[in-house]
């Protein structure tokens, strides 16, 4: 299987909230895409989640997919020109492979692509056919970790026949007018109804569900085809391929769905998501809210009630000296706030040597699993330390 992580989004209205939050607690967080923001704990003003380390909303996703390495043969992740940088930096920080990064080429919100568009972009670049695709839209935060991939495969296994779209139930504080709404089948679990931001009169008329649908699909090899097809119904109907908004997954799900006819399962995964579409500050602050009471019921998250401390040392540049020669030691030099080594530490009732998930695996989905990884990466046996 092959995962796409859609981050290609410019937050305007997030980066606008931010840079005008008149105590200027997010100041360091300003320019920083949405999937690379601090996802749990309390922001401090160097963009630190204090609790966790300073992890970002993508690391949560990364980490699942890679706990699930024997399902993926490659996972790659989809973003714009104007944060590409952020993304390749964070990428060499945290073991994704930098030659899987999409650049859309674009730089503004006004010229962006589309969530639907840039799908196709990356089918197109990475010549992906005949795998099945899961697609997640990357700037997503799940609200806990009550699910695992696994799970989820096991589920599409059991219907050969269609495609898979992951779905939850709202909080009660949600408004089911900002989601993308669907009523699923009690006997077949197929989706019969996609509503997407349904107004309050189609709730009331159409549905009752409280069921949102999030970018979070698994497409079939022979269903691929129509990105392109949806693409090319939008230049013959738009002339310009449509609105960005047009070009949304929700509008093509929509379209999928009820124009074509396609099979879609449902399968409902416990857990919330957030941080989806034109975010506000205060959705932000929410989800940071719900991810601390979560973590909170279970002490301070790294399992033996310890805090976990996060220092950076920034990169710098000399200018002039240098401790060795004739200056004494002293220096004149500059640090640069786009570069650091960043360490976390916590007391540990015991020593655990952990596996690297990509460098050291120890299980596999299937001997052509391990052939694959084997002539793609070289395989030691055992773990090397």
């Amino acid at each position: 299987m092959i995962c796409i992580l859609l981050a290609a989004g410019h937050s305007r209205k997030l980066e606008y909230e931010l840079k005008n939050d008149p105590r200027g607690r997010y100041s360091d967080l300003i320019g920083f895409p949405k999937a690379l923001l601090p996802g749990g704990g309390v922001t401090s003003a160097h963009g630190e989640a204090a609790d966790e380390g300073g992890k970002r909303i993508v690391d949560y996703w990364w980490d699942l997919l890679k706990n699930a390495r024997q399902l993926f043969s490659q996972v790659y992740l989809v973003t714009n020109a104007d944060k590409f940088k952020h993304y390749e930096r964070w990428a060499t920080a945290s073991d994704f492979p930098v030659d899987n990064i999409v650049n859309d080429g674009t730089t503004s919100h006004e010229d962006r692509l589309g969530s639907v568009a840039d799908l196709e972009l990356c089918l197109r670049a990475k010549k992906i056919s005949g795998k099945e695709v899961m697609v997640i839209a990357g700037d997503m935060i799940f609200q806990d970790e009550r699910f695992d991939l696994t799970q989820l495969v096991r589920y599409l296994r059991s219907k050969p026949d269609g495609d898979l779209a992951m779905y939850y139930e709202l909080r009660s504080a949600e408004n089911a007018c900002d989601r993308g709404i669907v009523d699923v089948c009690p006997f077949t679990g197929r989706i019969t109804r996609f509503l997407e931001k349904p107004s309050e009169s189609e709730l009331a008329t159409l549905t009752k569900s409280r069921n949102a649908s999030v970018v979070f699909y698994v497409f079939r090899p022979d269903s691929l085809s129509y990105v392109g097809k949806y693409l090319s119904h939008l230049n013959a109907s738009g002339g310009d391929g449509g609105s960005a908004d047009e070009r949304s997954m929700g509008k093509f799900f929509a379209w999928y769905l009820h124009k074509e006819a396609r099979t879609v399962y449902g399968m409902k995964i416990p857990t919330g998501f957030g941080l989806i579409g034109q975010t506000s500050l205060a959705d932000y602050e929410q989800f940071l809210a719900i991810r601390n009471e979560r973590k909170n019921g279970n002490g301070n998250g790294n399992g033996n009630g310890t805090k976990r401390i996060t220092r950076r040392a920034y990169a710098r540049v000399g200018l002039m000296g240098n401790p060795s020669d004739g200056f004494y030691g002293k220096t004149i030099s500059l640090s640069i706030k786009n570069f650091w080594a960043e360490v976390t530490i916590w007391e540990s009732a015991k020593l655990t040597l952990i596996p690297h998930p990509i460098c050291d695996p120890t299980e596999f989905g299937s001997l052509a699993d391990l052939h694959g990884i084997s002539d793609k990466e070289g395989y030691l046996g055992g773990l090397r330390y």
